[in-house]
C-alpha cells in the first residue's frame, strides 16, 4: 500500500532510482500529515529572532568602534595640543593666560569636527567619551592658567625691578635720580614678596640682592668714565652693597683705579706739581684746586711747553729698590783715577716760544726754540775734551761716545751747555749741591731712553753693591753707597765686568774707572739723538730728574709708584720718539731740496724748517751742498759706512734712534739710500730689521776669524765692539755687504746661505799685487801687496793681479786640482799651474 513520504525522508533521501521508493505505504498519522512542518516553522521563527539579535549586537559594535576611533583622534589632538611643540601646557605666563579661551574653543571644534558623520549610535557613545575628555582637558587649562597667572604677576613683577635698576644706572650721574630709582625696585620687591606669600626673611634677602646689584651696575658705569670716582661711589655707599660685592668690586676695580692715579700722577709731575696720589689715605682725598684748574686746562693730559717747574714733593727717601744680587768682585773695583776739575752748571734752557705763520713744507709743531746760529762745526771729541776735564786727562772713548751718541760728530754751541750740565751732574763734576744731588742713581734711572744693547757713552745706573763693611772705596762716601751709583759705560773688562766712567767717591770732584758685576745694574739708558726740542724734556734735565724722583718717592704705595714710573716713562718716550720722528721728516724734506737743486741754500729755508733741522743740521746740509757744488756726489767714507754698518748689525733699535743727517756729506747718495732704508726697516718693521741685521752680523762673525788670521783687525777689543776699526777691515765689510746685496738683487731679495757668504769671503781675501807705473823720469815703477777687496780703490793707472801662494790653497782643494789638471793635460801640474787654475776657479765662483 503506499505511503506518504515523511519530511525526514525527503532530506535524507532524493527519489532519484527505484530502490528509493520500496516499502512505501499510504498509511497515514499526524506526523504525516504536517505536525513537522509546524515545527519546523516555530524552529524557524526562533532562528530568526536570534538572527535580528545578533543583528542588532553588531550594529552596537560598529557604533563603538566608530565612537572610539573618532574619540581616538580627539585623544591625539588633545595630547599634541597640550604637551607638543607649542602646546597649551607649554605656555607660560601672560602667554598662557591669555591663549586660554582660543584653545578651549579650538578643543570644542575639534571635538565636533571628530564626531561629524557618525551614527546616531555612535554619535551617542561618542558624546559621552568626548565630554568626558573634554572636562579633562579643562580641568587641565584652568590649573595651568592659574599656576602661569601667578608667573605671569612675578615675570612682570621682575621686569618692573629689572627696569628701575636700568634706569638708575642710566642715570648714574645724578645721584638722586639713582636712589629714585633704586626705591622704586625696592616698593616692587616689598609688593611681589606679599602677592607670593614670602617669609620675612626671603623679603630682606630679596632687597638687598637689589640694592646691591643696582650699586654695583651703577658703579661700573661710573668706572667708564673713572675709576677712582667708582672706587669712591663704592667705598661711599657702605652698607647698601653686601660685603661680598663691595670686596670683589673693589679689587677687580684697583688695577684701572692704580693706573688712572698714575696718570694724574704723570700729569702732575710733568706739570711740576706734587703728585695728587701718593697711597696715604690723608692724600687721596679730592683733588687740590691746582690741579683741577690744570685738568680742566689741559684735558688731564701732561704739558710739555716748558720745562718743570720746581715741586713740594715730600722729603726725598732712597726710593732704590734692588733684588741685592751680589758683585762678583766684591764691590767696585778702581782701575784708576782720572783728576778733574769742576764746573759749574750749565744755565736754566730758555721756555719754548711759538712761531707765526708757517710757509710750506712738511708740518712741524709751532712750539719751538729760538734758532741760534752756530759759529762752526766742532769735532765731538774736542767738546769731550772740554767739557768736564778743562786741561786734565780724559777717558776718551767714555766722554766722547756720550758725545757723539748725543750730538753726532759735529757739535752746535747750543748743546755745549747742556753737554756740561749732565756729564757734570753724572760725573760730579758740577758745582753745587744741586748737581750733586741730581748725580744718583735714582734720578738717573729716568734719563733718555731705555737700552738693552748700551754702547760706550751710554748712561750705566748701578743699584747697592752686596758687601760687608764700608768696603775699599766706601768709607768717605755713605750717601753714595745708600744711593747707588751713576756713570758713563765705557765697555767691559776680561771678566765680563761692567766697565763705568764715574765719580771717585775718595776724591769730590774727580772721575774714576771701576769694574762692577753685570747683576749691580738697574738698567742702562741713552741719551738719542739730542736737539733744542730734546733738551727741553723733562727726563733730560738734570734738575728736572731730581725733581721726578722726588715726586715718585713721595708715593708711599709701591704699586702705585712703579705705575706712575711707567706711566712716566712710557710718556717721555713717546715725546721723544715723536721729536725725533718729526726731525728725520724735515731733515729728509730738506735733504732732497738739496739734492734736486745743488744751488739751493739752506739757509733760504723757512724759519721754521731750520728750527726742526736744528743748528747741527744746518751745518750739515750747507757742508753737504758745498761738496756738491764743489765736487759733486759725495764719495763714501769707508770708515764711516763701516760704523753705520756695524750699528745696525749691533742693535737695529739703537740705530734708529742715530740722527743720520750728520753722515750725509760723508755717504754716496746709493749709500745714503742704503742707510735711510736700515733706518726706515728699524723703525716700521722691527722683526724684518732684527733678521736683517742678523744676516750682517753672521756674515762679520763669519769673516772674523780669517780677518785677525790676516791681521786687518785688532783681536782687542775686538771687531764688533770697537769704534776704531781698522780701515782695510772697514773696506772689506763694504765690499761683503755691497756683495751680498748684489746676491739679494739677483735672488729675488733672499739672503745669500752662509756657504755663499764664505765664497764671498774667500774671494774678497785673495791676496793681490798692484802695480802702479812710474810718474816722470828716473821714477821706478811700484808694486804694492794687497788683497782683492781693494782693488776698486786702486789709483786710475794702477793695475792689479792675484798672487795666490801655492801653500796657502787648502790642501783638499789643491790636491783636486792637481788631480784635475793631471787628467786633461797627461802630466804633472806644476805649483804655479795649480795656483792659476785656483785662482781662475775662485774669480768664477
Amino acid at each position: 500500500m503506499p505511503t506518504v513520504p515523511t519530511y525526514q525522508d525527503t532530506q535524507q533521501h532524493i527519489a532519484l532510482r527505484p530502490e528509493y521508493t520500496e516499502g512505501f505505504t499510504v498509511k497515514a498519522d499526524a506526523e504525516a500529515f504536517g505536525s513537522a512542518i509546524g515545527k519546523g516553522m516555530q524552529g524557524l521563527a526562533t532562528a530568526m529572532g536570534t538572527l535580528g539579535e545578533a543583528v542588532v549586537e553588531v550594529e552596537k559594535l560598529d557604533n563603538a568602534n566608530a565612537a572610539k576611533d573618532a574619540q581616538t583622534k580627539l585623544n591625539d589632538w588633545q595630547r599634541d595640543g597640550l604637551y607638543g611643540k607649542s602646546g597649551f601646557l607649554t605656555l607660560t605666563g601672560r602667554a598662557a593666560v591669555e591663549g586660554r579661551a582660543a584653545f578651549e574653543k579650538l578643543a570644542e571644534q575639534k571635538r565636533a569636527e571628530f564626531g561629524k558623520g557618525l551614527t546616531p549610535g555612535a554619535a551617542r557613545t561618542y558624546e559621552e567619551t568626548s565630554r568626558a575628555s573634554m572636562n579633562a582637558l579643562l580641568d587641565s587649562t584652568i590649573r595651568h592658567t592659574f599656576d602661569q597667572r601667578k608667573a605671569w604677576f612675578a615675570e612682570t613683577s621682575a621686569n618692573s625691578i629689572k627696569s628701575a635698576g636700568a634706569v638708575a644706572v642710566a642715570v648714574y650721574s645724578d645721584p638722586a635720580k639713582v636712589d629714585a630709582e633704586i626705591g622704586k625696585g625696592v616698593a616692587e620687591i616689598e609688593h611681589q614678596g606679599h602677592m607670593q606669600g614670602w617669609s620675612q626673611e626671603r623679603l630682606e634677602q630679596e632687597r638687598a640682592r637689589f640694592v646691591s646689584d643696582t650699586t654695583k651696575n651703577v658703579a661700573l658705569r661710573i668706572a667708564n668714565d673713572s675709576a677712582i670716582k667708582a672706587e669712591q661711589y663704592v667705598k661711599d655707599a657702605g652698607d647698601r652693597m653686601l660685603p661680598a660685592d663691595s670686596t670683589a668690586l673693589l679689587k677687580s676695580l684697583q688695577p684701572a683705579v692704580t693706573e688712572e692715579k698714575a696718570r694724574q700722577n704723570t700729569t702732575d709731575i710733568i706739570a711740576g706739581r706734587p703728585p695728587t696720589y701718593t697711597g696715604v689715605p690723608d692724600a687721596n682725598a679730592a683733588p687740590t684746586a691746582a690741579t683741577a684748574n690744570a685738568d680742566s686746562s689741559t684735558g688731564g693730559q701732561p704739558q710739555t711747553g716748558s720745562p718743570v717747574q720746581p715741586s713740594t714733593a715730600g722729603a726725598r727717601t732712597t726710593g732704590l729698590e734692588t733684588d741685592g744680587a751680589g758683585s762678583r768682585t766684591g764691590g767696585a773695583r778702581t782701575l784708576g783715577a782720572q783728576p778733574s776739575a769742576g764746573k759749574t752748571a750749565a744755565p736754566q734752557i730758555a721756555r719754548a716760544q711759538t712761531t707765526g705763520q708757517r710757509p710750506a713744507g712738511p708740518q712741524v709743531s709751532t712750539t719751538q726754540i729760538p734758532p741760534r746760529q752756530p759759529s762752526g762745526p766742532e769735532d765731538f771729541r774736542t767738546v769731550a775734551a772740554t767739557l768736564t776735564f778743562p786741561g786734565k786727562a780724559k777717558d776718551d772713548l767714555a766722554l766722547a761716545s756720550f758725545v757723539r751718541n748725543a750730538a753726532g760728530t759735529t757739535v752746535a754751541p747750543s748743546l755745549q751747555p747742556w753737554l756740561t750740565d749732565v756729564t757734570g751732574a753724572i760725573l760730579g763734576t758740577a758745582a753745587g749741591p744741586a748737581g750733586s744731588t741730581a748725580a744718583d742713581a735714582t734720578s738717573f734711572r729716568h734719563f733718555g731712553l731705555p737700552t738693552q744693547t748700551p754702547r760706550p757713552g751710554d748712561i750705566v745706573v748701578l743699584g747697592l753693591p752686596q758687601s760687608k763693611g764700608a768696603g775699599k772705596n766706601g768709607g768717605n762716601a755713605p750717601d753714595d753707597r745708600e744711593k747707588g751709583q751713576i756713570g758713563i759705560f765705557r765697555g767691559y773688562d776680561a771678566d765680563g765686568n761692567i766697565l763705568v766712567l764715574g765719580r771717585d767717591p775718595r776724591r769730590a770732584g774727580e772721575t774714576v774707572l771701576t769694574a762692577h758685576a753685570a747683576s749691580q745694574v738697574i738698567g742702562f739708558r741713552t741719551s738719542g739723538t739730542v736737539d733744542e726740542k730734546t733738551m727741553t724734556l723733562p727726563n733730560y734735565n738734570p734738575e728736572s730728574l731730581r725733581r721726578i724722583e722726588e715726586s715718585l718717592n713721595s708715593i708711599a704705595d709701591p704699586a702705585l709708584r712703579a705705575a706712575t714710573e711707567a706711566q712716566l716713562n712710557g710718556y717721555t718716550v713717546s715725546l721723544k720718539k715723536a721729536i725725533d720722528a718729526q726731525r728725520v721728516q724735515v731733515q729728509e724734506w730738506a735733504n732732497n731740496q738739496v739734492i734736486a737743486d745743488p744751488s739751493f741754500d739752506p739757509t733760504k729755508l723757512p724759519v721754521h724748517i731750520q728750527q726742526a733741522i736744528g743748528p747741527s743740521g744746518m751745518l750739515t746740509l750747507r757742508d753737504y751742498k758745498e761738496k756738491v757744488r764743489a765736487y759733486g756726489q759725495p764719495a763714501t767714507d769707508t770708515q764711516t759706512l763701516y760704523d753705520l754698518q756695524t750699528e745696525f748689525a749691533r742693535d737695529p733699535a739703537a740705530f734708529s734712534q742715530i740722527d743720520l743727517l750728520g753722515y750725509r756729506s760723508k755717504l754716496s747718495d746709493k749709500d745714503w739710500e742704503k742707510v735711510t732704508g736700515w733706518r726706515q726697516m728699524a723703525l716700521t718693521d722691527q722683526r724684518k730689521a732684527r733678521l736683517e741685521s742678523l744676516d750682517l752680523k753672521t756674515a762679520f762673525e763669519l769673516a772674523r776669524p780669517q780677518l785677525e788670521g790676516l791681521g786687518l783687525i785688532d783681536t782687542n777689543p775686538g771687531f764688533f765692539s770697537s769704534g776704531d776699526a781698522p780701515r782695510r777691515a772697514a773696506q772689506f765689510q763694504t765690499m761683503l755687504v755691497d756683495q751680498m746685496d748684489e746676491f739679494k738683487t739677483t735672488h729675488n731679495g733672499q739672503n745669500p746661505p752662509q756657504s755663499d757668504v764664505q765664497k764671498m769671503i774667500n774671494r774678497l781675501l785673495l791676496p793681490i799685487v798692484i802695480s802702479t807705473p812710474s810718474h816722470g823720469r828716473g821714477l821706478p815703477a811700484s808694486e804694492q801687496p794687497g788683497y782683492l777687496f781693494e782693488a776698486n780703490s786702486r789709483a786710475n793707472d794702477a793695475t792689479y793681479d792675484i798672487t795666490v801662494q801655492y801653500e796657502d790653497i787648502p790642501r783638499d782643494l789643491r790636491l783636486a786640482i792637481e788631480a784635475d789638471l793631471k787628467k786633461r793635460n797627461g802630466k804633472q801640474p806644476t805649483p804655479g799651474e795649480i795656483a792659476n787654475e785656483y785662482e781662475r776657479f775662485i774669480l768664477n765662483r
